[in-house]
């Protein structure tokens, strides 16, 4: 059963201006046991505080009494300032660095897996040489996560350097120690579909689940074009080993607020459990 073998998290950032303890409350409420955590600079998970202080924050989350299923850390608050492959040398070498702090802290909190971005096309370069620039980079994290117990992958998303399926496949393949946090709404928002977005199932190392169709990242559930059972048998097929992150945001980007985030993850929570109960994984 999915609660057993892919059991549910929850975005704790959901709730716009709850407090961590609160996010977890509300999940536990609905029967959703684990969180995803998002470090961003100035959010309620301070990134610059983990750098500094990994076993401080470490203890605070700890704190929390909840497991938390996957953690996307976000060394800006925007894609290019510090992104995995900007063209400045020093600032992925300031990345790389501070990464070691942000492993540390995954491994004293139990936190399985980390995501980060995977970068933005730069200026003057070609679309392999940011792509190339951004493996480089991956694949050092993904050493560093290595030595702390804590696997590293990267989700392609709208507005990255990886926007497509077929790219993102590729750029696996090239780099066969990578491991992907899968987001079929972000390509389906782009046009593709459920189809050439699958052969990426068996790089999944976390999975988002939201309702999203052409044009809209995020859709109400009735108009989003998304076959989830037939995404939870492939993840089955594919012995899937991590959580299903139910993932609403509230958020003016790419207008994430025009739907009622607790009513969908209701309905996202309700597929799962009914999936799993009429045997159908």
């Amino acid at each position: 059963m999915v609660r057993k073998s892919m059991p549910l998290s929850g975005a704790a950032w959901s709730f716009v201006g709850a407090t961590l303890q609160e996010s977890v409350a509300l999940y536990r409420a609905l029967g959703i046991p684990a969180v995803d955590l998002i470090a961003l600079p100035g959010s309620v998970l301070d990134s610059s505080a983990v750098i500094r202080h990994p076993a401080q924050e470490a203890r605070r989350i700890i704190r929390l009494k909840a497991q938390v299923a996957n953690l996307i850390f976000c060394f800006s608050a925007n894609f290019f300032e510090r992104a995995l492959n900007h063209r400045d040398p020093a600032i992925r070498s300031t990345n790389v660095t501070h990464f070691a702090s942000v492993a540390e802290f995954c491994q004293r909190c139990s936190i399985p897996s980390v995501t980060l971005l995977p970068g933005v096309f730069q200026t003057g370069w070609s679309r392999a040489k940011s792509q190339a620039v951004s493996a480089q980079a991956l694949n050092e994290l993904t050493e560093i996560g290595a030595r702390h117990g804590v696997i590293v992958a990267f989700e392609a998303h709208t507005g990255s350097i990886l926007e497509s399926p077929k790219d993102t496949l590729d750029f696996l393949q090239a780099n066969p120690q990578l491991r992907l946090t899968l987001d079929y709404s972000h390509f389906v928002y782009g046009g593709h579909s459920q189809p050439d977005i699958d052969p990426l199932v068996p790089y999944a190392a976390h999975v988002h689940l939201r309702q999203g169709a052409p044009g809209v990242l995020q859709s109400r559930w009735d108009s989003g074009s998304i076959d989830f059972v037939a995404l939870l048998q492939k993840l089955k097929a594919a012995r899937y080993p991590g959580y299903l992150g139910i993932e609403y945001e509230h958020d003016a980007w790419l207008d994430l607020d025009r739907i009622d985030v607790m009513t969908e993850t209701i309905k996202m929570r309700n597929l799962v459990r009914s999936t799993a109960a009429s045997a159908k994984l």
